[in-house]
């Protein structure tokens, strides 16, 4: 999610089945440990991932938690809020709030993509932005219903399955930005949609190899012309707040498989890391 509700990723084209490895990682105090794993939230049909040891954690763990539920029933609850979030209500047009240089700039990515511009029209500019960037992933053939979440939700009852935050609280830190920090989401979004594809299959590469380090230099650089206070809220802040969790979990002696974007577990704030700070120990186990 560190690209807007999780906007990114996969690729296979590199990588042979045999040798897909994405990172695990074990954390513990002195008397109990949970899982990490890294994900991708939309990926290509190809994309061969499970790996044995991913298979003999999820048969084990107490409970498995995502970020937050993906299922359809949570997401029609949402669209009202989404609605309310999104979407300008008192008539305003995105153009109006954009000026016409970056309103033609969204146009031309809309025919490029598919994507109709009066519909855009209606949106907040962090609500474009996110739209936009799902324009190349979508004509790449990624699809959010193969991605790592909706794979493993459908496998789980209901009664192992927990979740980090609520959608509300994701919708939230997406849209939470003054308008100045939604445009520049935008503009961000625009600049590098040239790029798009190049950069989610190298990410996507990164992660297939165990990579943690190249996936976050790459997803970095992705994230160069964001405004500090969006990657802030949308990575740093989810991070702590995680953390926080993880350490009730531990306390509690709980067998728990945590499953969350990629980025999430690379770079400098990183939930491993941030947990390391705390005190517990980490290993990386794939």
């Amino acid at each position: 999610m560190r690209r807007t509700a999780s906007i990114l990723f996969t690729i296979l084209a590199l990588v042979t089945p045999s040798s897909a490895a994405p990172a695990i990682w074990k954390v513990s105090d002195a008397d109990s440990a949970i899982w990490l794993f890294g994900s991708v939230h939309m990926l290509r049909a190809d994309t061969d991932w499970r790996t044995g040891t991913l298979d003999k954690i999820l048969s084990k763990a107490d409970r498995i938690y995502f970020e937050a539920d993906v299922s359809a029933a949570a997401q029609a609850e949402l669209m009202p809020l989404s609605m309310e979030l999104g979407f300008n209500r008192d008539g305003i047009l995105l153009s109006e709030q954009i000026g016409p240089a970056l309103t033609d700039r969204v146009r031309a990515a809309a025919q490029d993509y598919g994507i109709p511009m009066p519909a855009l029209l209606t949106m907040k500019p962090w609500m474009a932005a996110t739209t936009l960037a799902s324009g190349p992933l979508m004509q790449s053939g990624f699809e959010a219903g193969l991605g790592v979440e909706m794979v493993l939700t459908a496998e789980l009852p209901d009664d192992r399955k927990g979740f980090l935050e609520s959608g509300a609280e994701q919708l939230g830190f997406l849209s939470g930005g003054t308008l100045d920090e939604q445009i520049t989401m935008l503009e961000a979004t625009l600049d590098s949609l040239h790029l798009a594809q190049s950069d989610i299959e190298a990410m996507v590469e990164a992660w297939l190899e165990g990579k943690p380090e190249d996936l976050g230099l790459a997803f970095d650089e992705q994230m160069e012309g964001f405004d500090d206070a969006t990657v802030a809220r949308i990575i740093d802040t989810r991070n702590r707040n995680w953390v926080q969790k993880i350490a009730a979990m531990l306390d509690g002696n709980e067998r728990a498989l945590l499953v969350v974007g990629a980025a999430h577990l690379a770079g400098e704030v990183s939930v491993v890391r941030l947990l390391e700070e705390r005190g517990f120990s980490s290993e990386r186990i794939q």
